[in-house]
């Protein structure tokens, strides 16, 4: 599978340049938690020429680091495009993350500059030992006397005298992985990978000037970056931006900024499901669908939210390494799925000998292409650079008519008796029960068989749903050696910041807490 096309390198400058002429004052980002303030095509390009002639005051070169620490904001987005238009590199760190990781990031990155919002904390993490300029990042203000690193730039000219530092293969982006098989790692994007991330995403949801997108993630990693950032800015679409979700709100600012567009992650989906709010499709008639990554969403869950809300989901799937992977295109979708590859991305599926592998058949996801990154950054700082195709560990299958579905993490794989065992098909089957809120399966181990399937359950609220009538639910839908043995039912499943399923923590729990249970 591939999207067999290519295109030339562009630069973040060059794209600021070209949007800002073709939209001039249209709003860019609105921030819904800064009194909806606004930044336009036009000032976001004027900000980053100013801050490109502030940087080369300073002496950075390409590759030199600024890392930013801060929530969602007008601040964070004009940063986080102006290092990159002067060609130096942005790192972000999710400062929800406990102190004592972003302090190990700070290591890593070893940056010429950190921008740190006020108020947060973080300035304790600063270490004397670094040589590292720590500036608050402050308010901009596009009227009226801007604070911190933006009343600093101000004093700069904002004419685009300064040419970029960079080349394509330097590094523009370091953003850190979810940390879903050790502890994040970052990852180093290239100049040229920048642009095909963008256009690609903006490609595959079919964005245009007219588009309207509500997000409400951190824009720390890459998801948020492509579908809410660099898509609608290849486009010339507005984002409303949230700081955190907001259960109540959401769908307020859906209706009051009439977005046709709103991205989520499986989690929100499930808390709708879970706490029934009263709004429906029909409310929305400019809503196309909701974008949601991150995490499978489970086929039963999906199928149940299109029909309680009249709400189309679509979903896109991608890693940190390789970029934003598949996607479906809005009207040609199909449950369960993630739809087909974007335009310059190559997928491939391949067995455990590296033969690729039939429609049908279950393998591991590689991609390669312009959008994957180019290498790691470890914590000691050490640099490794990634190979030419990237390995997921994601288990996919293609169907017969071409569209792909993960089924599985390869080191999610419960082996019963020999016999390898997709935790994912039973969590769907679990999932098909009506008092079912969010399901996980796991292996933990037997003397008999190896591993032995057990379950974890988060029941609506207000049910008496008992461990005979899930295992009963099971048996009549799966084969005997994939239906549960046990069944425990928690307030919620352990996931990471941004909904990622971690099984690993279940079977920790179960070994802590059943394992010496007679």
């Amino acid at each position: 599978m591939q999207g067999t096309q290519t295109t030339r390198y562009k630069s973040v400058r060059t794209v600021l340049a070209e949007q800002a002429a073709k939209f001039g004052d249209k709003p860019y980002m609105v921030s819904i938690d800064q009194d909806e303030k606004v930044l336009s095509f036009d000032a976001l390009y004027q900000l980053s020429n100013r801050m490109a002639h502030l940087f080369a005051a300073r002496g950075l070169k390409a590759n030199d680091r600024v890392l930013m620490l801060s929530e969602n904001s007008i601040e964070f987005i004009a940063v986080f495009l102006g290092v990159q238009r002067y060609g130096a590199t942005i790192a972000t760190a999710n400062i929800e993350m406990n102190t004592s990781h972003i302090g190990e990031i700070l290591q890593a990155v070893d940056p010429a500059i950190v921008l740190v919002q006020e108020g947060l904390g973080l300035e304790k993490l600063r270490n004397p030992n670094m040589t590292s300029e720590w500036i608050p990042l402050g308010i901009w203000n596009e009227v009226g006397q801007s604070t911190g690193f933006f009343d600093v730039v101000s004093n700069y000219p904002a004419d685009d005298d300064i040419v970029e530092v960079c080349g394509p293969n330097d590094i523009a982006v370091i953003f850190y992985t979810s940390g879903t098989e050790t502890k994040p790692k970052g990852v180093m994007q290239t100049h040229s990978a920048v642009w095909p991330n963008y256009d690609a995403t903006a490609d595959c949801v079919e964005l245009n000037e007219t588009s309207r997108v509500v997000d409400c993630r951190s824009y720390t990693w890459l998801s948020s970056q492509n579908m809410s950032l660099g898509g609608p800015l290849a486009r010339g679409a507005t984002v409303y931006m949230a700081k955190k979700f907001s259960r109540g709100s959401y769908f307020d600012w859906i209706k009051k900024y009439h977005a046709t567009i709103g991205v989520v992650v499986p989690t929100i989906l499930n808390m709708f499901l879970n706490r029934p709010v009263e709004v429906h499709g029909k409310e929305m008639p400019h809503l196309r669908f909701l974008m949601t990554s991150s995490a499978p969403m489970l086929a039963e869950n999906w199928a149940k939210f299109e029909e309680q809300y009249g709400i189309r989901i679509c979903q896109s799937a991608g890693c940190s390494e390789g970029g934003l992977m598949s996607s479906h295109r809005g009207i040609n979708r199909k449950i369960g799925t993630i739809g087909f590859p974007l335009k310059y991305q190559n997928v491939r599926l391949l067995d455990a000998d590296d033969n690729e592998v039939p429609n049908g058949q279950n393998g591991q996801i590689v991609v390669s292409g312009q959008q994957k990154s180019w290498g790691y950054l470890h914590p000691n700082g050490q640099i490794e650079k990634l190979p030419l195709e990237h390995r997921t560990g994601d288990l996919g299958q293609i169907d017969e008519d071409g569209h792909l579905t993960i089924v599985g993490r390869l080191k999610d794989l419960i082996i019963r008796g020999g016999v390898n065992i997709s935790p994912v098909e039973i969590d769907n089957i679990l999932s098909r029960h009506a008092d079912v809120v969010d399901a996980a399966a796991c292996g933990i181990p037997d003397e008999i068989y190896g591993e032995e399937v057990i379950c974890y359950v988060v029941r609506r609220e207000g049910s008496e749903l008992s461990e005979s009538s899930i295992i009963k639910h099971c048996g009549e839908l799966l084969a005997p050696f994939k239906t549960p043995k046990r069944v425990f039912f928690v307030k919620e499943l352990p996931k990471n910041e941004r909904g990622k399923l971690d099984r690993r923590a279940l079977i920790l729990e179960w070994k802590k807490t059943q394992a010496a249970t007679p």
